[in-house]
């Protein structure tokens, strides 16, 4: 689902305060002009409005893009408890359903 939700992304060379701009409970995408390799293992923090703490979760990158702009890294999840996949199943809907992006009828 696409996104615009503020993160931490937290690797063994880097730290960056950015935007997650798409989610599933599996993955997410970081944007960043910054880049990991492939591979590396790190940490995203996600901001949840209605959390207290953000919602911490551990993955690997498994693509980059050099794209201006709208580059950054995509990162499969790992270990992710049922409750986190619900959360960041109900961040999308919310996203969305705020800015008017909710699915369509046929």
């Amino acid at each position: 689902m696409r996104v615009q939700v503020p993160a931490r992304y937290v690797s063994e060379s880097l730290t960056i305060d950015g935007l997650v701009t798409d989610l599933s409970p599996d993955g997410v995408f970081f944007c960043s002009d910054y880049l990991d390799p492939t591979g590396e293992p790190v940490g995203v923090s996600i901001d949840v409005p209605w959390r207290s703490q953000p919602l911490e979760l551990r993955g690997e990158v498994r693509w980059v893009s050099e794209a201006a702009r709208t580059g950054g890294m995509g990162i499969r999840l790992m270990d992710v408890s049922f409750e986190d996949r619900i959360v960041l199943s109900s961040l999308g809907l919310s996203w969305q359903a705020e800015a008017g992006q909710g699915a369509s009828a046929p």
